[in-house]
């Protein structure tokens, strides 16, 4: 009689959530979510124009785009943990290095670096992990773990403008630096890559005949997805869609500045969007698990199409709650949906590559909406025609996955099968 392992009464993948949680909360909530309060700083300090000093954050995009491309061959030739292990220490003492920067030139060396730093720490690893720990409650593990990087920002942007204030921009490098460290190396130090390597299955591995063994050899490599034109929609799809609603956090406190609002109320605006974001990644998940992946993914973007709506009309009070509610649903597409969309459609056989793939397609649109929307307020004075051309796009998104993603009723009949 083959011997079963046992069910613990508390399910140890839990813990790995929470971990990722607070690393995006300490590492993607601070190099992304936060460099951008010391752009003005550093810029009257040493004499940087704005847009060299903006460069830094379309740079850590695009460094994102080539790690994401070769995900697949860094899983195959590092061990993860290590992996991660490394960049929770080497990560913060990069991070602590911008306190001494004096040339621009330094600031991208370091932004490239903090860019590796947050690829390996971040969305693709973490993706895969909680991939490799659920089978049932994939969605809300993946919304809470990734609701991490809006916390960190909502919580860690009003203390850092106070210590901006009171200690200026290097200090408030060096307490950031700490912070990463303290709360990254501990939780890298709680994972385990799979529940195997503790004598678990999965959550819900359990309800299939050979735990975990057939879903992980199920699916499509690359070069098979890449044959279906089902992947490609799907790949720029993701592009379009970091590229449309990234402008919604990227321009929303000078947007609204523009629209007569006050900058205090533009920065309260910042951190109630943040808190939506994290609560948003939660529930999204929680909705993927509910109502499949076709329908929380319309969802979730119709959301993002209504906050660039409110952006347009945000001279009307009554759309800041369309741009709460864009930011809050939409936004966390991109860290939620992404990954769940990959496993829901081509499944674990190459889960990592495929990922890796999507998310490069996803940075290369978060790298080029800054450049865009600057040039299109250059121009016009307004960011009013880009979130229209975006509204636009998230139309057309719409569309595809409509045509393009599986129906609840697929995937019920999918699971089904595998529990013959």
């Amino acid at each position: 009689m083959e011997e079963r392992q046992k069910k613990p009464r508390f399910f140890y993948g839990w813990v790995i959530v929470a971990a990722g949680m607070l690393i995006n909360a300490s590492v993607m909530g601070i190099i992304y979510n936060c460099f951008s309060q010391f752009i003005k700083p550093v810029c009257e300090d040493l004499g940087f124009t704005r847009q060299a000093m903006s460069f830094n954050q379309t740079l850590i995009s695009l460094i994102q785009v080539g790690v994401a491309f070769i995900w697949g061959q860094i899983l195959t030739r590092f061990k993860l943990k290590n992996l991660m292990f490394f960049w929770a220490v080497a990560g913060p003492a990069f991070f602590f290095c911008y306190s001494f920067a004096k040339s621009i030139w330094v600031f991208y060396i370091i932004s490239a670096l903090m860019s590796v730093t947050m690829s390996v720490l971040t969305v693709l690893p973490f993706s895969f992990i909680i991939s490799n720990w659920f089978n049932k409650k994939r969605g809300l593990a993946t919304g809470i773990c990734f609701m991490g990087s809006g916390l960190g920002g909502m919580i860690l942007n009003p203390l850092l403008s106070i210590w901006l204030e009171g200690y200026g921009w290097r200090m408030s490098f060096r307490i950031l630096a700490v912070i990463m460290l303290v709360v990254a190396v501990p939780c890298v130090l709680l994972l385990r890559i799979r529940p195997q390597h503790m004598g678990l299955l999965p959550l819900g591995g359990d309800d299939i005949h050979h735990p975990g063994a057939d879903e992980e050899h199920e699916g499509y490599t690359l070069a098979e997805a890449k044959r279906m034109p089902k992947f490609w929609i799907i790949a720029i799809c993701a592009m379009l869609i970091n590229m449309g609603l990234s402008s919604l956090v990227q321009t929303l406190s000078p947007h609204l500045t523009d629209n007569g609002y006050t900058a205090s109320f533009a920065a309260v605006m910042v951190s109630v969007s943040m808190g939506a974001m994290a609560l948003g990644k939660m529930v999204l998940g929680q909705l993927f698990d509910l109502l499949g992946t076709k329908k929380a993914a319309l969802l979730s973007i119709f959301c993002g199409f209504l906050g660039l709506v409110g952006m347009i009309t945000c001279a009307f009070s009554p759309a800041l709650g369309l741009i709460v509610l864009g930011i809050g649903f939409g936004c966390s597409f991109g860290t939620v949906g992404n990954p769940i969309i990959v496993q829901n459609v081509f499944g674990k056989k190459d889960y990592g590559t495929l990922m890796g793939f999507v998310t490069a397609c996803s940075n290369i649109g978060g790298a080029i909406s800054p450049t865009v929307n600057g040039t299109v307020y250059d121009i016009f004075k307004s960011y009013n025609p880009a979130f229209g051309t975006w509204a636009l796009m998230m139309a057309i998104v719409l569309a595809c996955f409509t045509i393009y993603l599986p129906p609840a009723s697929a995937e019920r009949a999918k699971n089904a099968e595998g529990g013959k």
